[in-house]
């Protein structure tokens, strides 16, 4: 069995496909050692996206089902995918820490709000992109990045979270060719590093999602030379590919591991399930 696992994955109960039991079976047959279930949490405004609060119980029963039915055969971690909004603290540890998980993946999918109040999406497609950059942020994508990158470096201190996801998709799901920015530009540099030394003050785990080359990226989120930047702060690092559906659960893999290794990096973050804590694992 390899050391690698996946924390960072969707199933039917909320925009994924397949069973949960589908999603550990391609797990095991990837040779993954451990399966986190991250389903989106519940939130308190309109989703199709995220897990319904009434099927949130049910949700973690099922996990906890299926945990002992494949005892020794993998590690099945019950989890959550977390809007970590400010304003959702409340609603999230009351909700839904408070039942008790394993782990959580803490993101940030929204920035602002649209016009009948509902947080604005970054994610759902380029022209809602676009709209809020100019609408809001008057075409500035340095305001809209410091922005962003403010509520990411939040996440240090987000009560739950255990695994900081996909930190550059917000500002690069869109940016093909350099439409909006050229990474290598300080200002924007100085912002990821400002927001990366935040997050190893509090050592939270910051995921290498193949989830980028996925979408047709040429690099993962977030970009190489970030997660090259998190092996000079000490940040510790997993890969999880954000599956939504069962044949994605170790996308490139292979690939994330060569990244992992060319960046220095020789360990990878691995949940312990007997002490209940996260320690560095050898990479393999």
């Amino acid at each position: 069995m390899g050391v690698l696992g996946s924390y960072h994955t969707h199933s039917r109960w909320c925009d994924g496909q397949g069973e949960i039991a589908d999603v550990i079976e391609a797990a095991i047959a990837a040779d993954l050692a451990q399966v986190g279930i991250s389903s989106h949490a519940p939130v308190p405004f309109p989703a199709t996206y995220a897990l319904p609060l009434a099927d949130l119980r049910a949700y973690r029963e099922e996990v906890l089902r299926l945990r002992a039915v494949y005892r020794d055969r993998i590690d099945v971690l019950l989890g959550l995918e977390l809007d970590a909004l400010p304003e959702l603290r409340g609603y999230n540890q009351r909700e839904a820490l408070d039942l008790g998980f394993d782990f959580t993946v803490g993101s940030v999918h929204f920035l602002r709000e649209t016009a009948d109040g509902q947080p604005w999406p970054l994610d759902l497609s380029a022209d809602l992109f676009d709209q809020l950059l100019r609408e809001h942020f008057g075409g500035d994508i340095r305001a809209l990045s410091a922005e962003y990158y403010a509520l990411i470096a939040g996440l240090a201190t987000y009560p739950g979270v255990d695994i900081v996801g996909h930190i550059d998709r917000g500002v690069r799901l869109w940016n093909g060719d350099g439409r909006y920015l050229d990474e290598s530009q300080p200002w924007y540099r100085a912002l990821l590093d400002d927001t990366l030394r935040a997050l190893a003050t509090t050592d939270r785990i910051v995921e290498l999602s193949t989830g980028g080359w996925r979408r047709g990226l040429s690099d993962p989120w977030p970009s190489v030379w970030i997660v090259r930047r998190c092996r000079e702060l000490g940040i510790r690092m997993t890969v999880n590919s954000d599956s939504h559906h069962p044949s994605q659960i170790a996308y490139d893999y292979d690939r994330a591991r060569a990244v992992l290794r060319d960046t220095g990096h020789r360990e990878i973050a691995r949940f312990n399930t007997t002490t209940r804590t996260w320690e560095g694992a050898a990479l393999d």
